[in-house]
C-alpha cells in the first residue's frame, strides 16, 4: 500500500476576496434555509419575517458574487475559494432574483 504525502511548496494561500465570497455564501444560504424554515413552521403565514430573510440573502449573495469576482484580480494566489464562492453566491443571486421575479 501507497502512501502519498502532500507537500505544498509554495507559499501561495487563498484570496481574501474569495474567502469572504464563500463567509458570505453560507451565510446567505444560512438565512434562505432559516427563512424557509419560519415559512414552513408558520403555513405560510410568516410575513415580514420571511421577506425580511430573503432581502438579507439576497443582499449577501450579491455582495458575495461581485466579491468573488473581483478576487481573481489578486495575482499569486490559489482561487479555489475564489471559485466556490462565487459559484454559490451565482447560483443564490438567479434563485433569490426568480423568487423575487415571481412574486411580482
Amino acid at each position: 500500500m501507497k502512501v502519498f504525502n502532500k507537500y505544498k511548496f509554495s507559499n501561495k494561500n487563498q484570496t481574501l476576496g474569495g474567502t469572504i465570497s464563500t463567509a458570505l455564501g453560507v451565510l446567505s444560504l444560512a438565512s434562505l434555509s432559516y427563512g424557509i424554515h419560519i415559512s414552513v413552521v408558520a403555513n405560510g403565514h410568516a410575513g415580514l419575517k420571511v421577506g425580511t430573510l430573503a432581502l438579507l440573502s439576497l443582499v449577501l449573495a450579491v455582495s458575495g458574487t461581485v466579491i468573488g469576482l473581483l478576487s481573481f484580480r489578486e495575482s499569486d494566489k490559489f482561487y479555489g475559494l475564489s471559485k466556490v464562492g462565487s459559484m454559490l453566491c451565482g447560483v443564490l443571486t438567479v434563485f433569490m432574483l426568480a423568487v423575487l421575479l415571481m412574486g411580482v
